[in-house]
């Protein structure tokens, strides 16, 4: 006979069992993902509220690793939950969320964590961003460099670089200038090096590249630059990395489906590259008087990290700055993107956070790292601050914070068909009292002829303390002594701007063979030697023969800036150069050269 009240108590204790080992095992993840030693705050990224994320972008999570992430949970308002994995940066400590399919466009995105709280949010452990609508990428035509550069008005050539580069003029040279190289890229002609007296040091044509200059990466100073080139039958844009033997040995691009900018490609000691990047929005302008459907420039702000191309921060302007606070007539109707804003430098505060330039607004932000938020604004039509005698800027660039604490601001003054703010360029730096809310003018460096420059341009402190100013598209550069005094000035004779200006330590090694021309006349013969991209020879040593298996030296020689010409009594029939450095070192040699030929 069965106990049937046995086998009802039996089954009781099983339930009761079951259910206290449910909250056991509850308890137990509870604790393991939310342990108050394990829990802390991050930042996440898209930020919490912004409002044009990429339906094909990642999600960031700054400060934690894979195994102290925990679990994280991201749900779709209309596409549900997305599964992903963790990867990884290679730089800075922090991870990426990639999901396993895009989001929907327009949508709300909502991230939980089991462990962490998220800035931004109060505390709270969720968060959410929106995603928006964007037009399919179309770059249009696109001109390009050609092989040997565009035709400059005024040109120097060599034997040994038979090119039209670009000539330079040097219109003031001073003691105090400082003794580094100079970089600059004219957009169809080519990236090109001087040496600090303005001599040519390299010459790369057939490159339209952007923002050229040397940074350090991992220890050592590589070259950087922005590129837009045709790859196959697409228009691409692309950040690339070049060491010192000039070979590109990374290449990114905007992060999350967003095309890189020219305007930024800077690196950090984080190991990552802040730089600027756009996608072209359908936004609801009506508001505004424009279009209900318009057409906006996203013009955002990221991070990458260069190993893994992974962006660990990011920076959309809608939801954060007003239509209308833009300078430029918004659009009735459609007719191009509406780029209301307009970033033009993304660069590390002291304290962390980061400061930005914005030409269309006519302001400097300073944006907190870890929420997106504005922390204030100088300048523009919502400034937070008060602004004194002289430090009224406009359409300006380049806002970076200089060792002394003041600021640097390269102002163009000018916008163009846009308007005018000021009668000249100049580059001021200004100081900034946050307790008081006011900026003050400290100096104002002005260009010696006095020009206005309508875009591009930079400021650069440089170890020394000088300041180098690059004026944009008035193609010329100045070097001021930290009290203002002109060192150096220059110009450059090409048919199209270069961004930007700057100096640095560079050593170039160049893998290709020393140039080298020979030609003959009555008197003798004469040799032409250049090695471009080098800047370690001190001497060429010649090399004469009748054959070109016995050569034998008949002269050494000072390197004199890029071509050096030797002259020699007789007509040989076979050359060859050798670069030594300061201690008689072999750097470098040429191929045999018969004579009346050029060998590169």
């Amino acid at each position: 006979m069965i106990n049937r009240r046995s086998d009802k108590r039996a089954r009781g204790r099983t339930v009761l069992t079951s259910f206290l080992l449910a909250i056991l095992t509850g308890l137990a993840v509870l604790f393991s993902f939310a342990s108050p030693a394990a829990a802390k705050q991050i930042a996440a990224y898209p930020s919490p509220g912004s409002q044009l994320a990429s339906p094909t972008g990642d999600i960031a999570f700054s400060g934690v690793t894979p195994a102290s992430l925990g679990r994280v949970a991201v749900r779709g308002s209309q596409t549900g939950i997305h599964p992903g994995r963790i990867k990884a940066w290679g730089g800075p400590v922090g991870v990426s969320f990639i999901p396993n399919r895009p989001f929907a466009a327009n949508e709300t995105v909502t991230v939980r964590s089991a462990r962490h709280s998220f800035f931004g949010t109060g505390g709270s452990r969720r968060y959410s961003f929106r995603t928006g609508l964007f037009l399919r990428e179309n770059l249009g035509n696109e001109p390009f460099s050609p092989p040997e550069g565009q035709v400059p008005p005024v040109w120097d050539t060599y034997e040994t670089l038979p090119l039209k580069v670009p000539k330079v003029t040097v219109r003031e040279s001073e003691p105090g200038v400082s003794n580094l190289k100079i970089f600059y890229a004219p957009r169809t002609s080519g990236p090109t090096i001087l040496d600090p007296k303005g001599e040519l040091i390299y010459y790369r044509p057939g490159l339209r590249i952007t923002d050229f200059r040397a940074q350090k990466y991992k220890g050592r100073t590589v070259l950087t630059w922005w590129r837009r080139a045709k790859f196959g039958k697409r228009v691409s844009s692309r950040f690339e990395m070049a060491d010192s033997n000039y070979r590109v040995f990374k290449r990114l691009t905007g992060g999350n489906g967003f095309t890189g900018d020219p305007h930024e490609f800077n690196l950090t000691r984080r190991g990552t590259a802040y730089v600027t990047a756009y996608r072209t929005a359908i936004v609801d302008m009506s508001r505004f008087g424009g279009p209900k459907r318009g057409f906006l420039l996203d013009y955002m702000a990221q991070e990458i990290d260069i190993e893994t191309g992974l962006v660990v921060w990011e920076w959309h302007p809608l939801g954060n700055i007003r239509l209308n606070e833009t300078y430029l007539k918004i659009p009735r109707k459609n007719t191009r993107p509406f780029d209301y804003l307009h970033l033009n430098s993304i660069n590390d505060d002291r304290d962390g956070n980061i400061l930005m330039s914005a030409r269309h607004t006519q302001a400097l932000y300073k944006v907190n790292r870890r929420t997106g938020q504005i922390m204030w604004r100088i300048g523009g039509k919502r400034s937070d601050f008060r602004l004194g005698r002289g430090v009224r800027f406009g359409f300006q660039h380049d806002v970076q914070r200089a060792k002394d604490g003041t600021l640097t601001i390269f102002d163009n003054g000018d916008g163009g068909q846009h308007g005018r703010v000021n009668k000249f360029t100049s580059a001021k730096k200004p100081r900034v009292n946050e307790k008081r809310r006011t900026v003050k003018l400290v100096r104002v460096y002005r260009n010696p002829a006095n020009v206005i420059s309508g875009s591009q341009g930079n400021t650069e402190e440089l170890p020394n303390g000088n300041l180098f100013v690059g004026w944009g598209s008035r193609n010329s550069c100045t070097e001021f002594s930290a009290a203002g005094r002109v060192l150096l000035d220059f110009a450059f004779s090409a048919k199209t701007v270069s961004y930007r200006c700057f100096k640095a330590p560079w050593v170039g090694v160049p893998l290709t063979p020393v140039a080298i021309k020979s030609a003959a006349d009555e008197a003798g013969s004469s040799v032409w030697v250049s090695w471009n991209g080098d800047t370690r020879v001190r001497t060429w040593r010649i090399l004469v023969g009748s054959t070109r298996g016995d050569l034998a030296t008949v002269a050494e020689v000072p390197r004199e800036g890029f071509e050096t010409a030797v002259r020699l009594d007789q007509p040989y029939g076979f050359f060859r150069a050798v670069g030594l450095d300061a201690n008689e070192k072999v750097l470098g040699r040429s191929e045999v050269n018969q004579l009346g030929e050029l060998s590169r």
